[in-house]
């Protein structure tokens, strides 16, 4: 009887782990950052960016229409709504969820 609870106990703290392991980043609130919008690299291999304050330039991975948002308004300021940063062997890229510009 005490190898059997021993076992329940052991399948339920794994069970808990599991579950609080896996839903890492579900709960996170998407956050902003603003910036350029700029292209960087040579044609053909181009690359959306962005320009933020500390002289940082992060490379964007997006929506085929955010994308074409971004790249009609180039040189523009852009709040930008990332859910992650990922380090790319070509820089550090922003996973963005969506982007709206003033109307200055």
């Amino acid at each position: 009887m005490e190898r059997r609870k021993a076992k329940i106990l052991l399948f339920t703290g794994l069970f808990l782990l599991s579950g609080c392991a896996s839903s890492r980043g579900t709960f996170d609130p998407p956050r902003t950052m603003t910036g350029q919008i700029m292209v960087v690299g040579n044609e053909p291999f181009t690359r959306l960016a962005v320009h933020v304050e500390n002289e940082k330039v992060y490379l964007i991975s997006c929506d085929e229409n955010t994308k074409q948002l971004l790249l009609n308004n180039q040189g523009r300021i852009a709040k930008l709504v990332y859910s992650e940063i990922r380090g790319t062997n070509r820089g550090d890229e922003l996973e963005v969820l969506s982007a709206s510009f003033n109307s200055n």
